[in-house]
Parts: C-alpha cells; structure tokens; sequence
C-alpha cells in the first residue's frame, strides 16, 4: 500500500511539474519569432480573398468598382492591382506594407487575370 501511494504521488509531482514546461513550450516560439512580433494588427488576406473581396463590392467605398465593372475596369487598365491593394490598405483589410511588396503584387495581378481570362 505504502508502495502504491508513492508511486502515485511520484506520478502526480512528474506531471504537476512537466505540465507549466509543456504548456510553455507550445506558447514560446512565437514569442520569439521575429515575423510574428512585426505582424500588423489589421489581417493580411491573401491574393486571391482580395480579388474575390475586390470583385464582391467591399471595397466600393475606397473608389474600387464591383462585378462586371470591376472585370471590364481591369481589362482597359484603368483599375490595376495596386489600386486594389491601395483601397484595401485605406480600409484596414491589409498593412501598409503591402504596398511595396511586388511578390503579392503579383500575384494579385494573375488573379484579377484569371478573372478577366475568356
């Protein structure tokens, strides 16, 4: 019996001491990652929410025309990508440093291409 309850209190001390250690390790890596300590506080959507945003009407407000006006403005070039991202970045749906970032850039414009593509 002797031996039993010191087993178990052996048993409980282990995991009352692991559990803090666990339950911190899963919490400190992004404490210390760099990217996640820069991350802005509005939500970065990624190329292709943004054109469906876009193409949707959320960004009506910002100057950016919806549906088809929105297909046809691309396809003249009088609405571009950085339009777009311009617009989401007045609206705080994306961080201002996503105007200087060319790889989103780009990818937004093969998006607003694929709607555009007959």
């Amino acid at each position: 019996m002797r031996r039993s309850i010191s087993v178990l209190l052996t048993t409980v001390l282990v995991f009352a001491a692991t559990l803090p250690a666990a339950a911190q390790s899963q919490t400190a890596p992004t404490s210390f990652n760099p990217y996640v300590a820069k991350q802005p506080s509005t939500n970065q959507l990624n190329p292709f929410n943004l054109a469906t945003l876009a193409y949707q009407g959320y960004f009506k407000d910002q100057g950016i025309l919806s549906n088809g006006a929105l297909l046809d403005a691309i396809a003249s070039g009088t609405i571009a990508a950085q339009d777009i991202i311009q617009a989401a970045v007045k609206a705080n749906r994306l961080s201002e440093q996503t105007l200087s970032d060319r790889g989103y850039r780009h990818h937004l414009e093969e998006q607003l291409q694929g709607f555009t593509a007959d």
